[in-house]
């Protein structure tokens, strides 16, 4: 099996195969993070609106009971 060894340079292929190689490694990586990033904005943006009907509602009812309690006085 032939293995180059790391630390000795480029080896049989030149320095640019390495350069591009190295390069579409890390466009791959940025696309599957910009891909999974984008997924966990879309169920954060989900959960935050429904955070704030739950709030909205949450509020709404604290105002009614400060109403019945400010009309018993």
């Amino acid at each position: 099996m032939n293995t180059e060894k790391i630390f000795e340079g480029p080896g049989q292929s030149s320095m640019e195969t390495y350069i591009i190689e190295i390069v579409i490694m890390l466009l791959i990586a940025f696309l599957f993070g910009y891909f999974f990033c984008a997924l966990i904005k879309d169920s954060q943006k989900k959960l935050v609106k429904k955070l704030e009907i739950e709030n909205q509602e949450l509020k709404n009812k604290l105002f009614v009971n400060t109403e019945k309690e400010s009309n018993k006085t």
